[in-house]
């Protein structure tokens, strides 16, 4: 009889052992699994901002956030994926005793219930993935990242713009949605959304497409994507000199040299011929202009890097938050003098008055994002139109 125990008990211990080894080496493969799927993810996220770089697309400040934006996305997950490994290892072991007893039924089941046999096929696929796709091969690609990791929000923003590529804007403003709705609200993002909503709207933006380009400006007033939409609405729509202001400011924050900036330069003739074909009208209103003295405060202009810039936006204290007009300089334009007119509208619809009262604001950003201003200067109960020029200071410290 003691043996009996002996040899079940050295069969069990067996048992136990077979048992164990394969579901810890496959919990240790399912994290390596999507450790591996996040740095494809990444490394695929900033090939992509370089190349949005090299045809100036976005500058060299944008493509920096971006990329450590998609860095600390890349650690969190990682961050993720090793603490729930060690809370698995941690609670499993003492459950595997009644499985080692009916092993042939439990490896079935454990394979299903804490495996992931779709994780291993999208990891290996990654591994062995061509270095050049096509394009219908990518979405493919895509859209399997996305079913096995539904939550990966950069994921989605990729899949979107492969959509985009395919020409297919529904289905890219839905994935652009998703996005949005695991990154939070980000400009470029946004900015995508809108495009991609304008495109299936045939060419028409809709209060949708509006409100993402609303918000993506807010976030940052010299968003590409955003300033070339509605240079391109404002150019259909046959406000050519509407479509002039847009891409010129987008036209200041790209390289020189770049292709696209040579694009949108030729935009920009072709809306000065049609405006010439109307009959010359003038680029601005000049009933409905703000005629501004903009200064830096003491010392700033030494303390700034060469990297700050300065926002100058006027809105309606009485209205929404979103400027109605707003320019960039880079820190050393100032002091200069400056006419904010209707050329510098922020969205198709929205313009200065004759006799309307506004805010001047003037932000200095020591790293081009107007949201994260280090001092600013306000002067308030601005006429539009009146011919004094007022003097705007930037000299209050922001917290």
């Amino acid at each position: 009889m003691t043996d009996f125990w002996l040899l079940s008990a050295l069969l069990i211990l067996v048992g136990m052992l077979t048992l164990v080894w394969p579901l810890w080496r496959t919990r240790q493969q399912i994290t390596v699994d999507r450790t591996e799927l996040n740095v494809a993810l990444y490394e695929e996220r900033v090939a992509e901002l370089t190349a949005q770089y090299e045809q100036g697309d976005i500058s060299a400040e944008q493509k920096e956030q971006a990329e450590q934006e998609a860095s600390r996305l890349l650690l969190e997950d990682t961050a993720n994926a090793d603490a729930g490994q060690r809370k698995r290892m941690r609670g499993g072991w003492w459950q595997l005793l009644i499985p080692a007893l009916l092993l042939p039924v439990a490896v079935v089941w454990l394979y299903n219930s804490w495996g992931n046999p779709e994780g291993l096929a999208l990891q290996r696929e990654l591994q062995h993935a061509p270095a050049a796709q096509s394009l219908p091969e990518y979405i493919e690609r895509m859209e399997r990242i996305v079913r096995v990791q539904p939550d990966n929000g950069e994921g989605w923003y990729m899949l979107g713009r492969a959509y985009m590529s395919a020409q297919q804007p529904e289905m890219a403003a839905a994935a652009f949605g998703n996005s949005l709705e695991r990154l939070g609200d980000r400009p470029e993002v946004l900015a995508q959304l809108a495009q991609a909503r304008y495109f299936a709207a045939g060419n028409q933006l809709d209060t949708p497409a509006v409100e993402a380009l609303d918000r993506a400006l807010e976030l940052d007033a010299q968003e590409p994507t955003a300033l070339g939409l509605l240079g391109i609405a404002a150019f259909e729509g046959g406000d050519y000199s509407g479509a002039i202001g847009y891409w010129n400011r987008l036209l200041a924050g790209m390289p020189e040299d770049s292709e696209g900036a040579a694009t949108i330069r030729t935009g920009i003739e072709r809306a000065e011929r049609r405006l010439d074909e109307q009959g010359g009208e003038p680029l601005v209103d000049h009933q409905a202009v703000i005629r501004i003295r903009l200064e830096l405060g003491p010392g700033l202009l030494d303390d700034a890097s060469e990297e700050a810039v300065v926002f100058l936006f006027a809105r309606d204290p009485q209205g929404q938050p979103m400027p109605l007009v707003a320019r960039r300089f880079d820190i050393d334009e100032l002091p200069a003098d400056v006419v904010l007119s209707n050329a510098d509208a922020m969205l198709p619809g929205v313009s200065l008055e004759q006799g309307q009262e506004v805010e001047v604001i003037a932000r200095l950003s020591p790293d081009g994002n107007v949201m994260q201003g280090s001092h600013e200067g306000r002067v308030s109960s601005v006429i539009v139109g009146a011919d004094d020029s007022v003097t705007l200071r930037i000299d209050q410290a922001l917290e």
